[in-house]
């Protein structure tokens, strides 16, 4: 019913903030390819490649159009530190660290040892990832790291987590990307309780992936867009 309202906003049209328009044009809509674009491509065929299709939506699978995203996202705000909540495939984790090679993760998965296929992605990158099975504990240590450095942070959120832990990284400024909003129920309710919470700041959504900007300089608005 609003596909040519996404479609229509995603080119810009209507968005009236400069710095929503910047980074929609950008970032959300950017299709100038970079140069991590073929070793992501390439990663996600090969996992494809090992499995079945009814194995990609019980393991998450990211999709190409959405692993591109998440590069250009943190591309754009380029932190050093990220905090991660749910391994996944691991695919998410290679993909936002490929932007800076002084950037570290925290990864926060109590199941991460039986994600075989999670620590096969990310073998190649656990000199620059700590692991946690603890959330706060993650939260705390993520936040302490960013204010000491006074850094961009950014954080990804793949499976639902506790709420006051995710206000508290909106409070610190975080940018919040959130995955699987129409694959999961509680996901959407987390999603449309940090839009309640926000007072200032942009969100960028298409229902299926969002963006929250917590920025206390932008002006509130949400943007319901098309990827």
């Amino acid at each position: 019913m609003n596909a040519w309202s996404r479609h229509h906003r995603s080119g810009g049209f209507g968005i009236h903030s400069p710095y929503a328009y910047k980074f929609v044009r950008n970032v959300w809509r950017q299709r100038l390819p970079y140069y991590a674009y073929g070793g992501i491509r390439q990663l996600i065929d090969t996992v494809k490649a090992g499995t079945t299709r009814q194995q990609h939506r019980e393991m998450d699978l990211i999709s190409k159009r959405e692993a591109r995203l998440l590069f250009r996202v943190t591309n754009f705000f380029n932190p050093y530190y990220m905090l991660q909540v749910g391994a996944s495939t691991g695919i998410e984790s290679v993909t936002m660290l490929q932007v800076n090679s002084q950037s570290s993760l925290c990864l926060c998965d109590p199941q991460l040892e039986q994600n075989a296929l999670a620590m096969r992605v990310l073998r190649t990158q656990l000199g620059r990832v700590e692991c946690y099975d603890d959330i706060k504990v993650a939260t705390d240590e993520f936040l302490e790291d960013g204010k000491a450095d006074e850094s961009p942070l950014l954080a990804l959120v793949n499976t639902p987590m506790d709420e006051e832990m995710l206000k508290r990284l909106l409070d610190a400024r975080c940018v919040v990307v959130m995955r699987n909003l129409n694959r999961n129920e509680a996901m959407s309710r987390l999603y449309d309780a940090c839009c309640a919470y926000m007072p200032a700041g942009q969100t960028y959504t298409n229902n299926k992936i969002a963006i929250l900007n917590p920025n206390p300089k932008l002006q509130r608005e949400d943007f319901l867009l098309w990827l």
